[in-house]
């Protein structure tokens, strides 16, 4: 199948919470995903219901806990994002 220049086809890739060893559809190198975890938005609405509900005490721990929080994954080489996995 011949693909118009410039567009790259890339193979969809389920990412978990872990480092994944894939080939960067960026700079196609061999890499292990370099995995950042960040708050995401359901973090932040499960704070404002705890603020709501004024359980201060528990929102320190909510930022803290990998259920309520994204694993971001990029390539070690050229920095590109490549995916998340949300648990």
């Amino acid at each position: 199948m011949n693909q118009p220049p410039g567009v790259t086809v890339v193979q969809s890739f389920n990412y978990g919470p872990e480092t994944a060893r894939v080939n960067c559809p960026h700079c196609h190198a061999d890499i292990s995903t370099r995995v950042e975890t960040q708050a995401n938005v359901k973090t932040h609405i499960i704070a404002l219901l705890l603020c709501l509900f004024q359980c201060w005490i528990c929102i320190p721990c909510l930022y803290c806990t990998d259920k309520c929080l994204v694993k971001k994954h990029y390539c070690p080489s050229c920095e590109q994002y490549l995916g998340s996995c949300e648990n």
